[in-house]
């Protein structure tokens, strides 16, 4: 997998790795704060829209300033247009439905108006039939407005110095 694909990648799993974190603060339970369920069922709508490439789906759960960074120089996408952009070329890089994510690391916190999660862990998936798997580290802010938690900020971060994930044919 080239560097491109493996970027691309790595925000495929953005949504699922923070969307399958068990708790999100590391100081409380989940019955302690209702907000995380709120702040789930946010990931969980842009894991779905990004898993089926519905980018309108996807700009509904982010903020009007919204921003991602991604690995390398130059990988920051900010404001609706650049993001729409920036989603369509990551549209290219999966088969849909075809990532699968495995976190070894989770670990986060919210307040009544903002929230983060931070997660390590690998990445694998499908394009074109044929099997890619990398590692990926990704950090997530949200914000609450008018009542309704929002995608503010994302980072990820993907390996892409010394040897890479091979990709395999799928059988």
């Amino acid at each position: 997998m080239n560097r491109r694909e493996a970027i691309i990648g790595g925000v495929a799993g953005i949504t699922a790795a923070v969307a399958v974190t068990p708790t999100a603060d590391a100081q409380a339970s989940e019955e302690s704060n209702p907000d995380l369920d709120q702040i789930r069922a946010l990931l969980r709508a842009h894991d779905e829209a990004f898993t089926n490439q519905d980018l309108n789906g996807v700009m509904a759960c982010l903020t009007e300033k919204a921003a991602i960074m991604g690995t390398g120089p130059g990988e920051i996408w900010s404001g609706p247009d650049e993001i729409k952009v920036a989603y369509e070329h990551f549209f290219e890089g999966f088969d849909k439905g075809e990532q699968k994510f495995e976190y070894q690391f989770r670990i986060g916190g919210v307040t009544s108006d903002m929230g983060w999660l931070m997660a390590a862990g690998n990445v694998t998936g499908k394009k074109d039939g044929k099997e890619f798997a990398f590692p990926l580290n990704l950090s997530l802010t949200v914000a609450k407005k008018d009542g309704k938690w929002l995608i503010a900020a994302m980072h990820f971060s993907t390996l892409t110095g010394g040897a890479t994930p091979e990709t395999k044919d799928a059988q």
